[in-house]
């Protein structure tokens, strides 16, 4: 089966999708992270240098954006006089994280048992619960409403407000927004207009500012510079 709209092929969507995981994830391009436990050159507890990391961590994401392409091109099934997936929440998640975990070592892997520094995520002791609440929202919101909004939420509660995992929490809100969009046969974010301390900076100041930037770089900015390169 064909990638949906608007995608002409499968390879113009990884490339998409990469291109948004170059602008977000430093670790992905540098090996380097300034993130929830601080900067962490060549993560240590990762056991490789920045260079091996970055090509783990990019080779991951990979692997991610093929999951996605498969998820939404699969057969669907009817719910309610609707077409829906019958992909879960919790099963992309469950999926998306263990590709993005490949290769690293445990101390990388599983919830975050950490305090985060920088301001980013809840105290240790509210991880699980905050996070299970808000895949079970997630669910529920997923076939109503817009889903550049729910992406806008996502965004805010994986990247920054929970941050479940030790690592790649910022990498998983990515794939979720992707995956979100393109099951609706919509263009997933750009984050070619994604500045990360203006990023830092809004999420710090709470959903509405930061929902405000996001809608405005990651999906007004972009439908702009392709209304003037058609006009």
């Amino acid at each position: 089966m064909s990638i949906p709209a608007p995608y002409r092929t499968r390879h113009e969507f990884v490339m998409a999708f990469m291109a948004n995981v170059t602008m977000t994830s430093a670790t992905a391009v540098t090996g380097q992270q300034q993130g929830s436990q601080g900067r962490r050159p060549g993560k240590p507890q990762a056991g490789m240098s920045g260079d091996d990391l970055a090509l783990r961590t990019y080779l991951n994401m990979r692997s991610v954006a093929s999951m996605i392409a498969s998820i939404c091109t699969s057969k669907v099934r009817r719910k309610k006089n609707r077409k829906t997936s019958p992909w879960t929440v919790s099963m992309f998640v469950s999926q998306a994280i263990s590709h993005i975990h490949r290769g690293l070592s445990a101390e990388l892997k599983g919830e975050r048992h950490h305090e985060a520094t920088s301001g980013y995520g809840c105290p240790v002791g509210e991880v699980k619960v905050r996070w299970k609440a808000f895949m079970v929202e997630l669910q529920a919101k997923l076939d109503d409403g817009d889903p550049a909004e729910l992406c806008a939420l996502v965004e805010y509660q994986v990247r920054y407000a929970i941050h479940p995992f030790a690592d790649g929490s910022g990498r998983l809100a990515t794939a979720l927004s992707a995956w979100i969009m393109l099951r609706s046969k919509r263009a997933i974010p750009s984050y070619a207009f994604w500045q990360r301390s203006q990023m830092h900076n809004k999420l710090r100041e709470g959903f509405d500012a930061f929902r405000e930037y996001y809608m405005k770089a990651c999906f007004e900015s972009t439908q702009e510079v392709t209304s003037v390169g058609v006009n």
